[in-house]
């Protein structure tokens, strides 16, 4: 059942791209929260490392370690293509986080796409997951960019794939953010063709964001991102981050199904060398 949910994941990962990217979720992402979420403004006394691109590998999910979901290693394509563009340069930050190269440069990351699955199996709920290391203040200046930009662009907004595809964003929605993290902030986009939302929440733990982006392709009443898929990302993150001995290479290499000859893994990694974090850390 699993290698089944996973070439729908795969298969369908046009379709996230070209919609709305790569970002990360948020309506049924843990309505309780706030918008701006935790810690936004407040004084950070805290220390935490930054990491470097190798020591990311290991905050990947495990297959399946968030019970309900299947986590695979994804690809370039999986993160959008390329630079997208638009002629709003309030928008520009929405739209930048839709591709593959997003700006300021991290310094790693990773990707990797989810699906809902039950006994039943796949369920219509998937999407991606990114986490990303910046150098710097550069994951404060991203959120806080994208921040600014939904509430600039809320009457929505044009834009070309970084294909080159026209699409039109007819609403850009703030959400109550989830209560994690440093701080975090949430939106929906709305597909002026497709009439398909789709939910983008952005969690930053130190000096590294986590962007989790989901669509439902079979009832776009239904999307969501469950916290309690975001909150154990998060918490693999701040657990390399904070931890006294932190990995210095790469975890094994991921024992799923290999890619097809144009998905790469992020970064110029192969598809084979994604994380199964558990498997990982088990192994260390």
């Amino acid at each position: 059942m699993r290698a089944k949910v996973v070439g729908v994941v795969f298969s369908a990962v046009a379709v996230l791209g070209s919609v709305a990217g790569c970002g990360s979720g948020g309506a049924g992402a843990g309505g309780g929260g706030r918008e701006g979420g935790p810690g936004e403004g407040k004084d950070e006394s805290r220390r935490v490392r930054a990491l470097g691109h190798d020591q990311l590998r290991h905050v990947e999910l495990g297959a399946r370690e968030v019970p309900g979901f299947v986590v695979e290693k994804g690809s370039r394509a999986t993160a959008g293509h390329g630079l997208p563009s638009t002629d709003s340069e309030a928008c520009r930050p929405l739209v930048v986080a839709m591709g593959s190269q997003p700006q300021p440069a991290p310094v790693g990351s990773v990707v990797d796409t989810f699906a809902a699955t039950t006994e039943q199996g796949f369920q219509g709920l998937l999407g991606t997951i990114r986490v990303s290391a910046y150098a710097g203040d550069g994951a404060q200046s991203t959120l806080r960019a994208l921040r600014a930009a939904a509430r600039e662009c809320a009457g929505g907004f044009r834009m070309k794939t970084g294909e080159g595809q026209p699409q039109r964003f007819e609403e850009v929605r703030t959400l109550p953010a989830p209560g994690l993290g440093d701080e975090a902030m949430a939106y929906r986009l709305v597909n002026a063709a497709e009439k398909a939302p789709s939910l983008v929440t952005v969690v930053r733990t130190g000096s590294a964001l986590s962007m989790f982006f989901a669509t439902h392709l079979s009832d776009p009443g239904a999307v969501e991102i469950p916290e309690r898929l975001m909150a154990a990302q998060v918490a693999k993150v701040e657990r390399l981050q904070r931890a006294e001995r932190p990995p210095t290479a790469p975890p094994p290499p991921h024992a799923g199904p290999a890619p097809g000859p144009d998905e790469d893994g992020e970064d110029g990694e192969d598809g084979e060398d994604g994380a199964d974090s558990e498997e990982a850390e088990s192994a260390e």
